[in-house]
């Protein structure tokens, strides 16, 4: 069963829509989430005994991931891959310590010297059109692990609200969604030997989804529905709704 795509405004366009009108803000979202995709590689990592040294982070945005990982340590050498210039230079002028390039890994004249212990790929691969182009492209990085995280949209009470109101337009730019069976088969189609995964729901606090109303423009009725569904709801229901309806999966990958 392949991963649902659909039609909608390219991810790259909806990003570089995003961090031409409202970079910091962006930058400040992102961050607020950067915590609990780094646990991911913490856990996943610890899990098998790993201590990467060298680490890239691709699709790295403003780079908040690759920062809070440096940050806790996980690496001793950090390099971080965007295809928009402005993020890059959001991440160059608030960080030390990184290698932040501008680069498109899907081009044939993308390269990157040396061997990474670690690659990044978190919250990336659902605003890819050719998600199974982006990781083959990985066969010409020198790599040993690959930790990739997506959200998993294509769960069943999803699907049915999908059929009520189009879900190709939303405020994340996501096109394509995931269960955790498309994903898993995602990475092994491309050359990937999955070793851990992990499930789980994050939800935002009531400050941060107050904050995510102000950056999208959304008043008090959206922010008390955003605040049910984003928050109370998983709380209350906890593995019900990471089966039924939303949830993040990571996972371990190992380069065949």
């Amino acid at each position: 069963m392949a991963e649902k795509q659909v039609t909608s405004p390219t991810g790259r366009d909806h990003y570089a829509a995003i961090y031409d009108r409202e970079l910091e803000s962006e930058a400040m979202w992102l961050r607020l989430g950067a915590a609990a995709k780094a646990d991911s590689v913490g856990l996943l990592l610890r899990k098998h005994g790993l201590q990467p040294k060298t680490i890239l982070d691709l699709g790295t945005g403003t780079g908040e991931v690759i920062r809070e990982c440096q940050r806790r340590g996980y690496g001793e050498k950090y390099t971080a891959v965007d295809f928009s210039p402005k993020a890059i230079q959001y991440l160059q002028a608030n960080s030390t310590g990184i290698d932040a390039r501008v680069g498109d890994i899907t081009s044939p004249e993308f390269s990157v010297d040396g061997h990474f212990d670690l690659v990044i790929l978190s919250h990336v691969l659902e605003h890819l059109e050719e998600p199974a182009q982006f990781l083959n492209a990985l066969r010409r990085i020198d790599f040993t692990y690959l930790v990739a995280e997506v959200p998993l949209e294509d769960l069943w009470l999803a699907r049915l609200k999908s059929h009520i109101k189009d879900r190709t337009h939303n405020p994340a730019g996501h096109v394509q969604f995931f269960t955790r069976a498309t994903f898993q088969s995602l990475l092994t189609r491309c050359g990937l030997k999955i070793e851990e995964t992990r499930l789980y729901t994050a939800p935002p606090s009531a400050a941060d989804l107050r904050f995510m109303c102000r950056k999208n423009g959304w008043g008090l009725a959206k922010y008390l529905q955003v605040l049910i569904t984003g928050r109370y709801l998983p709380l209350l229901s906890g593995p019900l709704w990471r089966r039924l309806y939303y949830a993040n999966f990571a996972a371990l990958s190992r380069k065949n």
